[in-house]
């Protein structure tokens, strides 16, 4: 007993895809927008430090009201970074009118207005930060004028 395939069997059949050769993994997809962050939220917190940390200028105040205005709507974080900039900002006010009168009257207010531009930039690039990645961030103590 042979094991012969008849030649016209053989032929029949259709032959083997040819192998994959075995290469380098192909590169990931790039992260959805979501999860790397909105830049308009980002832009929320940075747009406050065009003040130069001095809130009576109102221009920090101003341009995160603007762009929290302007894309709201359209961007949920955008949205939710534009009121948490906005009420830093507003806190921050509030803290250097604070900080006049006692330095009129005590100067105990002259520590606190020397302090409160840098909290401003550390707590701003912070939040900044977290934007860009997609988190959520709040800032820590501070009174929220606008929900």
């Amino acid at each position: 007993m042979s094991s012969e395939i008849p030649a016209e069997s053989a032929s029949s059949t259709p032959p083997p895809p040819p192998s994959a050769t075995p290469g380098p993994a192909p590169a990931p997809s790039p992260a959805p927008s979501a999860a790397r962050g909105s830049g308009w939220a980002t832009a929320c917190h940075l747009v406050g430090l065009l003040d130069f940390g001095v809130s009576f200028l109102f221009v920090g105040v101003l341009a995160t009201l603007v762009v929290w205005l302007a894309r709201k709507d359209e961007d949920p974080e955008c949205d939710f970074h534009g009121k948490e900039a906005l009420n830093f900002q507003l806190n921050l006010l509030g803290w250097q009118l604070l900080a006049l009168p006692l330095v009129c009257c005590c100067l105990v207010g002259l520590p606190l207005l020397a302090v409160l531009p840098f909290v401003k930039l550390v707590a701003m690039l912070v939040a900044a930060a977290r934007a860009a990645s997609g988190e959520r961030w709040s800032y820590p103590l501070i009174v929220r004028f606008v929900r």
